[in-house]
């Protein structure tokens, strides 16, 4: 796969001249056009499985997270994305202003600069795959059960890929703190914080942005694992207890 970028200034650019034109897509050289068909078809997937089965409640958490999921595989098998492109922005905007407009449209509307451009931390592709790749548990198919845990939201998504510290983001200490609380009750979520369930990741969140600052999760007794139980310990909700 070919990389390239787009500053915000080419971005601005290219979305203005694509909300003129929709919905036509925007021109790109043929080497990207099956990248675009391919994204398309993951969107559709995803849509058709939502549509065929109606016990998925949250449909916009389901669309976040199995796109999120299907995206970080098929990107993670070409050739020439790494971590490092990954890391890079103009990447993300790239994907969202030029190739697959329209999927990112369907998803939030084409009115919605921040989720295409303008915020990076709100790129829906990047954000779902950082997502993704924060909640990672070895392979896919773990890491689909762990993130169709029933109560986690698009908030979950929203907190988690968002809340980095001052000094970066502890993959290990991320991984083990999605999967402690995926591991927590329903009901001792309920009685913990209330009727948001999301209430207690953002208070464990907010404690790990904290305690980051004088803590190397690495360096925990017990490792990352102990730190994340710590976390929600520390929150009210001792996990070796329930």
């Amino acid at each position: 796969m070919i990389i390239k970028t787009l500053t915000r200034g080419q971005a601005q650019e290219a979305m203005q001249n694509w909300v003129t034109n929709f919905p036509n897509l925007p021109d790109v050289d043929s080497d990207f056009l099956q990248l675009r068909a391919d994204l398309q078809v993951i969107n559709n997937t995803v849509r058709e499985e939502i549509k065929n089965n109606p016990k998925i409640k949250r449909t916009d958490y389901y669309l976040d997270y199995r796109f999120g999921l299907l995206l970080y595989d098929y990107l993670n098998k070409q050739q020439g994305f790494s971590l490092r492109v990954a890391a890079n922005d103009g990447f993300w905007r790239f994907l969202s202003v030029l190739i697959v407009p329209d999927v990112v449209a369907q998803r939030w509307g084409k009115d919605n600069d921040s989720h295409f451009w303008s915020q990076p931390t709100r790129n829906w592709f990047r954000s779902i795959w950082w997502f993704v790749y924060l909640s990672w548990q070895g392979d896919l198919e773990s890491t689909d059960r762990l993130l169709s845990c029933p109560y986690f939201t698009t908030d979950t998504i929203l907190n988690f890929e968002e809340r980095t510290g001052r000094k970066g983001t502890h993959v290990e200490a991320y991984r083990e703190i999605i999967k402690c609380y995926a591991s927590v009750p329903k009901d001792v979520i309920k009685k913990s914080r209330g009727k948001n369930s999301d209430d207690l990741f953002r208070v464990v969140m907010k404690l790990n942005t904290a305690k980051m600052l004088v803590v190397d999760p690495s360096l925990y007794l017990g490792g990352a694992e102990a730190y994340a139980k710590s976390l929600f310990c520390d929150a009210g909700v001792d996990l070796d207890a329930t």
